[in-house]
């Protein structure tokens, strides 16, 4: 925040005093409410209640030749709300009025916080003209035309307010949470408020914290939601529900486990009409979406891809689904939860409690004529032998697997108690991936490395070379949410297993030894891809090693 210059400051406290509108004692209580508070005129006359607002904004309006702007019965057009951000808005409190031309007139109740406004400008590419409103309007005004949307603002909620305030509470977080872009919501109980974090492009961000009390009834208000036992404290429970959120539809997943201080909620956010991504559009560079592209080519056999949860596995594969997808293939799918619908596709959702698990599911499938089968997941022994009895059979089967790297994948098929004579027959491919996020192009910053100590770092042989290149870093503006990074993007091995592996694989080599082997025929690791998308100013060193860690 940026507060006026003294000497204004010192020059408005005497006009308040020659005119009679405080004491000199009340201008000493100003100066020591400043050093106190650090706060604005304006702030510290509301504060110690020095003056009605009509008096102030009057005031502060003849002597800083600001015009007044009456709110009372004033409607903003759809167009001029939409041109400043709702967060913008309720954080700084200073709303649009009025757009004409290249000028959008707004109105503010404290003319001396000036960064906002240069915010604003930068951010709406608009000149700002700003208006004084009266203070209690101002408020009124954004509770009219934001509080039916996310403006309920999580620190006003009072104990005494009704339960459709912890209704509306929920509401506003699930809304918050989809439109920051947010895949997992966090809740639980802190020492004094209820610690809410964000997942936003893989990292926790810290939410606004309700009060304490508010706790249980957010717990039971989600329960009730997800249609689980709200009296039930000592057992995990699963479920999940759907809400609309500005016309989009989100399915909600919901896990609570009970801990020592409480219970603890996760929600999983899932929009289903989020349309799929193409291979073009994950992150593949050039080399490897050739061999994948040539992987999916194949008639029959297995292709597996690897990562840690979280690591945008599923949007993998339904990508690949999207690519070899036919009205000549029959395609099925096998999967926990189902989490984009596919027209082109059979989908099924897997039931233990009925019987429907993965392997009892895939043996249906392969009675049902299929070209194409997807398993969501690889979990045991069962389902792997059956995946690869599919493959041998003449069909092409996608599947994942929890592995760090590609040639992990070979190794832990094994140790799951196959025959490595048919996981050389029949694995014809792994690809592992990690997400990262990617770099503002608002307001990343550039700064020279030699390719050297570029490559040192994240683990690769250096070049004996002392070439340097730019390499950007993030910064954080109002365009990332001051994070420096929107969005994420993959890093990818694609490690392609023709018959020349064979020898390896039967004879159980280590992941080391496929790995060595797999580099003499041009395979590149997920820190080389990683190199990659650093010197491509995609993303950051730091962010590239904070995902595959130092080595």
């Amino acid at each position: 925040m940026e507060l006026e210059k003294r000497e204004l400051r010192d020059s408005l406290v005497k006009s308040l005093v020659s005119e009679g509108l405080i004491t000199q004692e009340q201008a000493i209580t100003l100066e020591i409410e400043k050093e106190r508070s650090q706060a604005t005129l304006a702030d510290s006359i509301r504060t110690l209640g020095l003056m009605d607002e009509e008096t102030l904004i009057n005031f502060l309006s003849s002597k800083l030749h600001i015009e007044i702007f009456p709110l009372k019965d004033f409607i903003p057009s759809k167009e001029v709300l939409e041109l400043v951000p709702q967060e913008f808005i309720t954080k700084f409190r200073i709303i649009p009025l009025q757009r004409e031309g290249n000028i959008l007139k707004v109105g503010l109740s404290d003319p001396f916080k000036l960064e906002p406004l240069e915010e604003l400008r930068f951010h709406s590419g608009l000149f700002i003209k700003s208006y004084l409103v009266n203070k209690d309007s101002l408020d009124s005004f954004i509770k009219t035309f934001f509080a039916s949307s996310q403006e309920t603002r999580l620190e006003e909620v009072k104990p005494e307010e009704e339960k459709p305030s912890v209704v509306k509470l929920v509401d506003l977080l699930i809304a918050e949470a989809v439109n920051l872009r947010a895949s997992d919501i966090h809740i639980e109980p802190g020492k004094d408020k209820v610690s809410i974090r964000f997942r936003i492009d893989g990292v926790l961000h810290p939410f606004k914290a309700p009060p304490l009390y508010l706790y249980n009834a957010i717990i039971a208000r989600l329960k009730i939601m997800a249609n689980l036992d709200i009296a039930e404290r000592r057992r995990p429970q699963d479920g999940g529900f759907q809400v609309q959120v500005s016309g989009r539809s989100i399915d909600v997943r919901i896990s609570v486990i009970p801990l020592v201080e409480g219970e603890s909620i996760v929600l999983r956010l899932l929009e289903r009409e989020k349309g799929l991504f193409s291979l073009e559009e994950l992150g593949f560079s050039k080399e490897n979406l050739t061999k994948y592209k040539h992987l999916l080519r194949q008639t029959a056999g297995i292709i597996l891809v690897t990562g840690p949860t979280g690591s945008g596995k599923s949007t993998t594969l339904y990508a690949s689904l999207l690519e070899i997808r036919s009205v000549e293939k029959n395609i099925i799918t096998i999967e926990d939860p189902v989490e984009y619908h596919l027209d082109f596709a059979k989908q099924i959702q897997i039931n233990p409690s009925v019987g429907l698990t993965f392997a009892s599911g895939l043996r249906s499938i392969l009675r049902h004529d299929p070209d194409i089968v997807m398993v969501g997941e690889i979990r045991d022994r069962e389902t792997a032998q059956i995946a690869i009895q599919a493959s041998l059979t003449g069909h092409l089967v996608l599947s994942t697997l929890h592995t760090n790297d590609a040639p992990s994948a070979v190794t832990r098929l094994i140790d799951m108690g196959l025959e490595p004579f048919l996981v050389a027959s029949s694995l014809k491919g792994v690809i592992a991936q990690r997400l990262v996020r990617v770099l503002c192009s608002n307001c990343k910053r550039e700064r020279k490395i030699s390719l050297s100590q570029l490559r040192k770092s994240l683990g690769l042989e250096p070049l004996p070379s002392d070439e340097q290149v730019g390499i950007f870093e993030p910064s954080g503006c109002q365009e990332c949410s001051r994070t420096g990074f929107k969005g994420r993007v993959a890093i990818f091995e694609v490690l392609e297993l023709d018959s020349s592996f064979d020898n390896l694989i039967v004879e159980k080599a280590s992941s080391d030894e496929i790995r060595v082997y797999a580099r003499k025929k041009g395979f590149r690791t997920l820190r080389e891809d990683g190199f990659s998308k650093i010197v491509e100013a995609k993303t950051s060193l730091q962010e590239v090693l904070r995902v595959l860690g130092d080595e």
